[in-house]
């Protein structure tokens, strides 16, 4: 365990997520699909030339129907969604006072895989810096080990460009998109990322960090901007403090106003990634 990481039973508890729309597809899986099927949860009873299925014919319709109707049963196709995650990668994600945002990203994309794989759905990543620096095609299968290959890459650059990248390139059939970031960018920015990925269902994840605790009312502080490399001696006062703080706080706001606009709040993610409370907020959300 990473120092000053969540306890395991936190970081490792099932996850598992619910998806708002119909999946239209003929793989199997574990999600309500727009298609009909041979078997699943019961939709409806129709006229035999609108499903020619004699598999099918419920008797019960059929022989209350005055005109002597055949009558089939339709089931609700079970199918596999297509998961997508876009993964920040700039500069700004190396921040942390525990651990890293990026490590915590590391944490939800380890348990959004595992959740992946138990639902049969195919899982994409893409981790952007400047560009794309890292990108697995959706696919079925066992993740280990994708975690593990996130861990060794380093956070760097002035830029999230390559999250817009990514983002443009999820075309055709509407995916899950779980978008983790600190959003350390311009809200224009994130405004036409949201854009871009408007016929998706996106599941914002903002990493923070509580600052608070640790901005002391007193004292000379050296600033550093993780993306440009600039530094900044300060001297720390009760009327700044309040002030920095202020500006923080209506930046987290003004991310969650935009996130609300494009469909969903975003889920939080401050110091540690607790699953639990992840999963509660997938199911409710």
């Amino acid at each position: 365990m990473r120092s000053g990481a969540a306890p395991a039973t936190l970081q490792s508890a099932p996850l598992a997520y619910a998806l708002r729309w119909r999946v239209a597809g003929v793989i199997p899986g574990a999600h309500a699909g727009s298609d009909n099927g041979q078997s699943g949860r019961f939709r409806q009873v129709v006229p035999f030339d609108r499903s020619p299925d004699p598999r099918r014919i419920d008797l019960r319709s059929t022989v209350r129907d005055p005109f002597g109707g055949l009558h089939v049963r339709q089931f609700e196709q079970r199918a596999s969604a297509r998961v997508e995650m876009l993964v920040d990668l700039s500069a700004s994600m190396a921040f942390g006072l525990q651990e890293t945002h990026f490590s915590l990203a590391v944490d939800v994309v380890a348990a959004v895989a595992r959740a992946a794989f138990e639902l049969q759905d195919a899982l994409g990543l893409s981790v952007c810096g400047e560009s794309i620096e890292f990108y697995r095609s959706p696919r079925r299968g066992d993740p280990t080990g994708l975690a593990d290959t996130l861990t060794s890459m380093q956070p760097h650059g002035d830029s999230s460009r390559g999250l817009l990248d990514a983002a443009e390139r999820l075309v055709g059939r509407r995916r899950l998109v779980f978008l983790i970031s600190d959003f350390a960018f311009p809200l224009e920015d994130l405004a036409v990322l949201l854009d871009a990925l408007s016929a998706h269902d996106v599941v914002p994840i903002h990493v923070v960090e509580d600052i608070e605790r640790t901005l002391p009312s007193w004292g000379l502080a050296e600033l550093a901007d993780l993306e440009s490399g600039r530094r900044r001696l300060v001297i720390l006062r009760p009327t700044l403090r309040a002030r920095w703080l202020r500006r923080v706080a209506d930046h987290k706001v003004e991310i969650a106003r935009l996130c609300v606009l494009h469909g969903r709040r975003p889920f939080v993610l401050e110091n540690a990634f607790n699953a639990l409370s992840f999963a509660d907020y997938l199911l409710g959300s």
